[in-house]
Formats: C-alpha cells, sequence, structure tokens
C-alpha cells in the first residue's frame, strides 16, 4: 500500500520543485504570523453589565411556578481574541443566559451559559458564574369571607345574621402571598338603616395585621350581603281565655307576670304590634281561682329578645251573690229638679226594695249607705210624671232590680199663676 503511494507521488508534479515549494510554504507561515501578532493581535477586552437571559419562562410558568424578587441580572464579561474583532464586538452578540425551564420551589442556584456569536472570541473570564433565584409555586386555594361592619344603626334598631352570597372566595398567586392571606375581606357600611340591608361589597385579600395582600388574582371581587334590620319594641302581654265559668261564678280578675316582653322584628311588623296573647288559659266550669304556666302566642315573623319560656296567669273567681236593700220613698232623692217644683214624693206610701246582685268580695262590704236612689227631674212639669227610679252605681254590679221601678209622681209648679174660678148665677145668688 504504501509503495503504492509512492508511485502515485513520483508521477505527481508535488514531486518536482520540493525544496523551493517547502522553503516558500514556511515563509508564508511565517509571514502570516508576523502580521497577526502585529497587524492585529490577540488581546482582552471588558464588557460591563451584559443581561443575563433567562431561558425557559414560559416552561416554569406552564408548570404553574413563578420567579418571585428579582428577576434582572447582570454580569461583566473578559473577552479575548482578536483586536479588530474584539473591538467591535457588542453586547448582543455575547450570550450569557440561565435555563430555569426546570426549576421547582425554593431558592435556586442556576449556572451561568455563556457564549459568542463571533468565532475565536473567546470569553476569558465572566464576574459571576451563577445567579440565585426564588421560585414559588402558583396555587389556587379558596379563602373565607369576612365582611365588616362600619358604623350603627339608630337607637332601638339592631342588625340580625348577615347572609352573603359567597362563605369562600378563591384567590390564585404564588404560594407564599397565598398562605399569607388571613381572609378576604370587605366593608359594609350600616349608619342609620332601619330596613333591611342588601348591598354588593367589594373584597380583597388580607393579612393577618389587616394589610391588603397584592401579587394576587382574586376570583370574585364583589360579594352579595343581606343584613336583616329589625326594631325593638316592649310589648304588653295579654292573656288569652276560653270558655266560661260556672254559673253563679264570675272571672273578676286575671294577671300576666310578667305583663310585657321585649320583642324585635322588621319595623313595619313591629309598629302594627299592639300586643302579645299568651296561650289559650280554659275556664270552662271554673269556680275557684287558680294559676297556670302557659307560653306566649309568639307571631312568626316576632322574635322575643329575652328568654321567656312561660309566664304565670294568675285568674280570680269569685261566687256571684245578691244583697236586699229597702229604701222609704222620702229616702229618694232628685237630680236637676227646679227649685220651683214641688212633689208628692214624702205622701207615698210603702218601700222600694232594691237587689244587688255582686262578687262576693264587693256584696259583703256594701252597705246602704254606698247605694242612692234617685229620679232625674230635669224633664219635670206640672202635672203627673212616671218617674224611673235609678240607683247611683251600676258598673261594678253584675245585676240591678228596684222594685217598683217606676212611681207615679203629682207636680206642683210655684212659679204658675192660679186658674180663676169661673162665678155663676146661682153662685150670685
Amino acid at each position: 500500500m504504501l509503495k503504492r503511494i509512492r508511485e502515485i507521488y513520483s508521477r505527481s508534479k508535488f514531486s518536482r520543485n520540493t525544496a523551493p515549494k517547502l522553503l516558500s510554504l514556511l515563509f508564508a507561515i511565517v509571514f502570516w504570523v508576523f502580521v497577526m501578532d502585529q497587524v492585529n493581535p490577540e488581546i482582552t477586552r471588558s464588557l460591563q453589565d451584559v443581561p443575563v437571559q433567562l431561558m425557559g419562562i414560559e416552561e416554569l410558568k406552564a408548570r404553574n411556578y413563578e420567579i418571585m424578587g428579582e428577576r434582572e441580572f447582570n454580569v461583566d464579561v473578559t473577552l479575548k481574541g482578536r483586536r479588530n474583532e474584539v473591538n467591535s464586538i457588542t453586547k448582543q452578540e455575547v450570550e450569557i443566559s440561565a435555563d430555569i425551564g426546570d426549576l421547582t420551589s425554593g431558592n435556586q442556584t442556576i449556572l451561568l451559559n455563556q457564549n459568542v456569536s463571533i468565532e475565536d472570541i473567546t470569553i476569558d473570564s465572566i464576574s459571576k458564574d451563577n445567579i440565585t433565584l426564588d421560585i414559588d409555586e402558583i396555587i389556587r386555594q379558596p379563602i373565607d369571607v369576612k365582611i365588616i361592619k362600619q358604623g350603627t344603626v339608630p337607637e332601638g334598631y339592631l342588625t340580625e345574621d348577615m347572609t352573603l352570597s359567597l362563605q369562600q372566595v378563591f384567590i390564585k398567586g404564588p404560594e407564599s402571598f397565598v398562605n399569607s392571606v388571613e381572609s378576604v375581606r370587605g366593608i359594609i357600611n350600616i349608619t342609620n338603616e332601619t330596613t333591611r340591608i342588601s348591598k354588593e361589597v367589594a373584597v380583597e385579600p388580607i393579612d393577618i395585621n389587616g394589610e391588603t395582600v397584592t401579587g394576587l388574582e382574586v376570583e370574585t371581587n364583589y360579594v352579595s350581603v343581606t343584613i336583616p334590620v329589625s326594631k325593638l319594641m316592649d310589648v304588653t302581654i295579654q292573656p288569652s281565655t276560653v270558655g266560661t265559668v260556672k254559673e253563679g261564678f264570675g272571672l273578676t280578675a286575671i294577671k300576666v307576670t310578667p305583663d310585657s316582653v321585649n320583642v324585635r322584628g322588621q319595623r313595619e311588623v313591629i309598629n302594627a304590634l299592639k300586643f302579645i296573647e299568651t296561650m289559650d288559659v280554659n275556664l270552662n266550669g271554673a269556680s275557684e281561682s287558680f294559676e297556670i304556666y302557659t307560653k306566649l302566642n309568639v307571631p312568626e315573623d316576632v322574635t322575643m329578645n329575652q328568654y321567656l319560656d312561660e309566664v304565670k296567669v294568675d285568674v280570680t273567681i269569685e261566687e256571684i251573690i245578691t244583697t236586699e236593700f229597702t229604701y222609704d220613698y222620702s229616702d229618694i232623692t232628685f237630680l236637676n229638679k227646679a227649685s220651683s217644683l214641688r212633689t208628692n214624693m214624702a205622701d207615698l206610701e210603702g218601700v222600694v226594695l232594691l237587689r244587688v246582685s255582686a262578687f262576693e268580695s264587693i256584696a259583703n262590704s256594701l252597705t246602704k249607705n254606698d247605694l242612692t236612689l234617685y229620679v232625674d227631674a230635669e224633664d219635670f212639669e206640672a202635672g203627673t210624671i212616671n218617674a224611673e227610679i235609678v240607683l247611683n252605681k251600676h258598673n261594678e254590679f253584675n245585676g240591678i232590680e228596684i222594685i217598683p221601678s217606676n212611681i207615679e209622681l203629682e207636680i206642683v209648679d210655684l212659679d204658675a199663676e192660679p186658674v180663676e174660678e169661673e162665678t155663676t148665677e146661682e153662685d150670685t145668688e
């Protein structure tokens, strides 16, 4: 094989004048080295503040990670090469980069990649060969909604429990930011409100110190808030009864303890409420006093402000008895009688019988002096009058009977002119 190569070489032109050719080649190489060394020598040059390119940002975001804090870096680079090329190079032709597409959460140190787009120029040194990035994962998390009431309603009103359209709102962002959120908070003004409040309230993420956390995406910026406003009022308690007491007896008193209760409800409802009744108390056939504990019959749209499971109802029942008194006609007085009128009351014979039916406690304390019979003479005129006898008291009695209830009286008017008698012929004879 070697022999074959020698034969080919010996036949070619290269085998002729070998020594001069080798000498020329050597001279050319020496001359090139001289020119390059003297005319375009090798030098170094520093470039300041060459930007570091972060490669893979989109891949990082696609994996739900984000760079926190500083994300722009510069380095100083020293280049080495021939003077002409080195002096003409720009920062754009020097590529310093860091691959970040595969990073995960935490402080990550990344080695810098170095490249120069001009041939025969190399990077001799670099101010730093790595950078540190703070990487945080992007998370989506539900956070409790808190609505703060601002101001006060007028005296005599109170706010009930509020209702929210959402109890939680989703927020999205770096995990460290999301974890710092204490609540998604909004403020609703209730100053001087007296009726139901319904508003759309703006909400934002708040940390434990009450400061707004920025850099987060809040998926719902408004929450519907409803707050019922109730009016307070003391209302009388009235007893409700069914049935009737035994014949010959009567209900003299019924008392509820306590006699009032504080309630609340919508303003219109409370304004129209006059009283609250107890549940029905059965009086059917009762012949003696008793007490009973019963619940209140509270309307559905009214709420008691105090705990009052039952109230006490005291029922007083007494027997009805009849007492009789007798009066002479002279004991009967006249009311509104003109001073010129005279009656024959004193000439009447007999007595007047008064029967009074009343509760036992009243009847037992009655005396004749407490009772006065009278005749109203306001419309009396001279002549014969059928007059009614009336008792001065009657409202507190269950029944009154006066026998007789009417009397016939002769009325004479003293101021009337006397009637002259006609004379006849017989009288003159």
